[in-house]
């Protein structure tokens, strides 16, 4: 008959071998010790302390048996390669914004999203926030107009992916070569109710520059009214949705002093534009007005019958807002020159503004819109 003790010998014997085992494997790590292990059939080695599982991705070509880790740079899940990069003497950061997509028929709660694709410009690798390159350049779609502003999309009730911050999204990939396709995406849950959001996004390199120019997406819940898209059609300045805009009154502002037009809702500023107001001999009266007219063409009475695009009088006397004037028969010389003349007093007293600008303004208006000239 095998006693109990008898039986408990080997198990005791192995357990404490194998916790002799562990202790001398821990014993390594701790003390700087190396350990080897392979990756696709090719030995490698770590550094104790070096965590190894089998997400770990190591170039088994440039760390043999021997070789050290000291001066490997671990980047996200243990990646080192993509991080070990030498930035230009003079690194440019460029980027272009190639496309933009939202998805289509958002309700409200439901969760959507967001695709933005861009083209690395620059001469210079760019990484993700996330990617742990420490001291590299890196890449975030920020928020605009007010600049870091916190995106009601961004918000911890609204982001789901995408969001590293209420006013930053992250790049997708962990880094982009130049003249590279990288994308920025995000998914948020909608919010209640029928509007439509105009969200300004802007690349930036974090702690050192913005880059390109900043971008509008629609981003169209529910069903919204064709006053709603039509009212946030005008917003140009500032991150807003249209239901903000409901129930206030277009108006107009102009600063002589500035040579700026700004188009308003109520008090909301929604885009601002540069015009070319009264020369000294000529000045443009101050004051506060209405449009009385709206033609989509005049033509002056008076030689040489300068042709006015959208031309919206304010003023009986003749003075106006209109298109940059040109004359039917210099095959748009004239045109052409007076686009310097944007930013500088050197009207006959009329509002003058560039062609787009002038067609929006006659969109935006109506009959008995205010205009205050100041």
């Amino acid at each position: 008959m095998i006693s109990r003790n008898t039986l408990r010998r080997p198990i005791l014997t192995m357990f404490f071998a194998s916790l002799t085992f562990m202790v001398t494997l821990l014993v390594g790590l701790l003390s700087n010790q190396h350990i080897q292990a392979s990756l696709f059939g090719k030995p490698i080695t770590a550094l104790s302390g070096v965590y190894f599982d089998n997400v770990m991705r190591v170039d088994p070509e440039a760390y043999g048996e021997g070789n050290n880790m000291d001066n490997v740079v671990l980047g996200k899940y243990g990646e080192w390669s993509y991080c070990q990069y030498d930035l230009p003497e003079v690194p440019e950061y460029k980027v272009e914004l190639s496309k933009v997509e939202v998805e289509e028929n958002i309700q409200p709660g439901q969760v959507f999203s967001v695709s933005m694709s861009f083209v690395n410009a620059g001469n210079t690798r760019l990484f993700a926030e996330d990617s742990d390159c420490f001291g590299l350049p890196a890449l975030n779609v920020g928020t605009q107009k007010e600049q870091d502003r916190e995106s009601v999309f961004g918000s911890s009730d609204a982001a789901v992916t995408g969001w590293i911050r209420p006013n930053r999204v992250l790049m997708v990939e962990d880094y982009v070569e130049p003249n590279e396709v990288f994308h920025v995406d995000f998914q948020s849950i909608a919010p209640e109710g029928d509007n439509v959001y105009r969200e300004f996004f802007q690349p930036v390199i974090e702690g050192q520059a913005w880059l390109d120019e900043s971008f509008g997406v629609d981003i169209s819940v529910g069903a919204p009214s064709d006053e709603m898209k039509d009212d946030i059609s005008f917003v140009t300045d500032l991150s807003i949705d249209a239901a903000q805009l409901a129930n206030l009154t277009r108006n107009l502002e102009i600063d002589l002093a500035n040579q700026m037009m700004y188009a308003k809702f109520g008090e909301l500023t929604v885009w601002s534009m540069q015009v070319s107001s009264g020369a000294y001999a000529t000045p443009t009266p101050r004051g506060t007005y209405k449009i009385l007219t709206k033609q989509e063409l005049r033509i002056g009475q008076a030689y040489p019958h300068y042709r006015m695009p959208y031309f919206q009088l304010w003023d009986y006397r003749g003075y106006g807002i209109h298109a940059l004037p040109y004359l039917a028969t210099d095959g748009g010389t004239f045109w052409t020159e007076a686009l310097s003349h944007i930013g500088r007093p050197v009207s006959h007293g009329c509002i003058r503004t560039l062609p787009d600008d002038a067609e929006t303004v006659y969109k935006f208006t109506y009959i008995g819109t205010q205009l205050v000239v100041y």
